[in-house]
C-alpha cells in the first residue's frame, strides 16, 4: 500500500485543505459571533472549554485556543491549525462531546462529513491527510494516552501505508 506523494502534491493539497478549513472556522466564528485567540494558556478540559465557550458567547470576546504544538500540522502553518483548534472546540460543545476517546471519535467522524459535504472524497490527498490526522490522532491517543510528536509525518505514514502502519509507527517513535 506504499503510496509516493509528490512535493508539489503534498503542498497543493494541503493549500487546498488549509483553505476549506479556514472556510469552515470562519464560517463558524460568523454563526456564533466570536474568533479565536491562540494562547498557551486555553482551556484543557470540557468543563474549561465550556465554561469560555459560553463566556465567548455572552459578550463575543476570543475562544482561547491552545497555540501549543501547532508546528508539522498537515495544514499549511500554526495560524490555520489555530482555526481548526477553534471549530473544533466549538463544535466539541455545540455536539454536546466531551474529550472522551467515544466522542472525540464521534466529532472526529463528523469533521469527515464537513469535508466530503465539501466536496473532498476518499481518494483525495486532503481527505487523507485529514482522514489521518482527525481518525488517526484520536485512535493513537486512545492507544497510548499520549498525543502524536508531528502531526504531518505520522499524517503521511498513515497516507501511505495505511492508519494501522501509521499508528504502529509513531508508537515505536514514542516507546519509553
Amino acid at each position: 500500500m506504499p503510496k509516493n506523494i509528490s512535493e508539489l502534491e503534498l503542498t497543493q493539497a494541503r493549500s487546498r485543505l488549509s483553505r476549506w478549513m479556514l472556510g469552515f472556522a470562519n464560517a463558524t466564528a460568523d454563526e456564533l459571533g466570536f474568533g479565536w485567540q491562540p494562547t498557551p494558556i486555553a482551556p484543557n478540559t470540557y468543563k474549561g472549554l465550556k465554561a469560555a465557550f459560553e463566556l465567548s458567547m455572552q459578550d463575543g470576546r476570543p475562544l482561547p485556543v491552545s497555540s501549543e504544538n501547532s508546528t508539522g500540522v498537515v495544514f499549511t502553518d500554526p495560524q490555520v491549525n489555530y482555526a481548526f483548534r477553534f471549530a473544533h472546540d466549538c463544535h466539541h460543545v455545540m455536539l454536546g462531546l466531551s474529550f472522551s476517546s467515544r466522542d472525540e471519535f464521534a466529532l472526529a467522524r463528523w469533521q469527515m462529513v464537513m469535508l466530503a459535504e465539501a466536496g473532498f472524497t476518499e481518494k483525495d490527498l486532503e481527505w487523507q491527510l485529514f482522514y489521518a490526522d482527525a481518525m488517526g490522532q484520536v485512535l493513537y491517543y486512545a492507544l497510548t494516552k499520549q498525543f502524536v510528536s508531528d502531526q504531518l509525518r505520522f499524517a503521511l505514514e498513515c497516507t501511505r501505508h495505511g492508519v494501522e502502519q501509521g499508528l504502529a509507527l509513531e508508537m515505536a517513535r514514542n516507546a519509553v
